[in-house]
This record gives structure tokens, C-alpha cells and sequence, in this order.
């Protein structure tokens, strides 16, 4: 619990009005996304306005968390084994690190939900290339953050990252699949990467 309760800390105190730096970086944030508002406001629906307002502000957040409000480290900012948050968790048992792969998982879900309800129109009808470009796009985030952390030292940049991104990518998109009208049977395919890595997880963990 007391792990948990360093990472709800982390997020308080570290949130868009936390300092007058990322005060100032979210004034910027929300005086250009109501800006692009009235500048589309005949042009977009209401879903549209709401869907993309939510993306954009909820992965300005992420870049926030991730990068703008995190201090410059000294210690090795790479670690380019595949899977080693698994096989550190085999050994040490560290609920901390079992939490980190939670966060990065669940992370990236609502992109996976909001970007394709938000650009429904412009996306192409086919499902699999609809798919295919909404995953690209989190792929391209998920790298811009890794990358982002690598070069200002501000994180560290591990595939694991990545691929944990990519599964809530793929759970976000299942979700809004199914809010779409899919059947959960047509869609539950969606949700089997993150059930294998909980399972991967309880059992690193036993």
C-alpha cells in the first residue's frame, strides 16, 4: 500500500497546477484547444469537439506526467532488454514495478478509445486500416515519450514502455468497438493481451 500511495502522491503533486511552470504550460494548453474551438466550431460536430478536445487535453496530460513535470536524472536512462519488468518481478517480487506496468497499460487505453471516435470521419471505413492507423498513432506517441525521456533524461526508455502502451492501445480500441454496437464475441480478442499480461504477472509475482 505504500507503494501505491507514492505513485497517488507522485500524481498530486506533480499534476497541471502543481508549480507555476506546468500552471502556465496548461493555461497555454487550454487557451489553444478553445482557440481551435472557435476557429472549428461550425466545421466540427458536437462529437467531434468533445471527443477531440478530450484526446488532445488527456495526451497533453500524459506528456506532462511523463516528461514536462519530471526532474533531469543522472543514473542510465536505457535499458533495452525485452521483457526484463517480467523477469525482475520473477526475482524481487517488487510490487513497484508490477505497478508501473499497470500505469502504462492503463495509460494508453483512453487514447485507444478517444482517438478513433475523434477522427471517425477522416479515418477509412475499412476496419482493419481504421485499426492499423489508430495503433500507428499510439506507436508514434508512445516513441515520442520514450524518445523524449532518453534525450532530457527525464525517464527511461525501455521497450517494455512500449509494449505495455500498445496492449492499452489495443483494450482502448476493443472498448470503443464495442460501445460502437460490436458483440463482446466479435471484439474479445482485443482484451487477451492485457488478460495475459495479468496473467504473466500473478504468476511472476507467486
Amino acid at each position: 500500500m505504500k507503494t501505491l500511495e507514492i505513485y497517488v502522491n507522485f500524481f498530486i503533486e506533480n499534476g497541471p497546477f502543481s508549480s507555476r511552470k506546468t500552471v502556465v504550460i496548461t493555461l497555454m494548453v487550454i487557451l489553444i484547444l478553445i482557440s481551435l474551438l472557435i476557429i472549428n466550431r461550425k466545421k466540427w460536430t458536437i462529437q467531434e469537439k468533445c471527443f477531440k478536445m478530450g484526446v488532445w487535453f488527456y495526451l497533453y496530460l500524459i506528456f506532462l506526467y511523463t516528461f514536462i513535470a519530471r526532474s533531469k536524472k543522472i543514473e542510465t536512462n536505457l535499458n533495452l532488454t525485452p521483457f526484463w519488468s517480467y523477469q525482475h518481478i520473477l526475482e524481487t517480487h517488487e510490487l513497484r514495478i508490477v505497478l508501473v506496468v499497470l500505469i502504462n497499460v492503463l495509460m494508453f487505453v483512453p487514447v485507444g478509445l478517444l482517438v478513433p471516435w475523434a477522427y471517425e470521419n477522416i479515418l477509412h471505413e475499412d476496419e482493419q486500416k481504421k485499426r492499423n492507423t489508430v495503433l500507428l498513432f499510439g506507436l508514434l506517441i508512445s516513441l515520442s515519450l520514450e524518445f523524449l525521456q532518453l534525450f532530457t533524461q527525464t525517464g527511461l526508455f525501455e521497450w517494455d514502455d512500449i509494449f505495455h502502451n500498445m496492449i492499452g492501445m489495443i483494450v482502448g480500441y476493443g472498448i470503443y468497438l464495442f460501445l460502437k454496437g460490436k458483440p463482446f464475441w466479435e471484439v474479445h480478442r482485443y482484451f487477451l493481451p492485457m488478460i495475459g499480461v495479468g496473467l504473466a504477472l500473478m504468476i511472476a509475482m507467486i
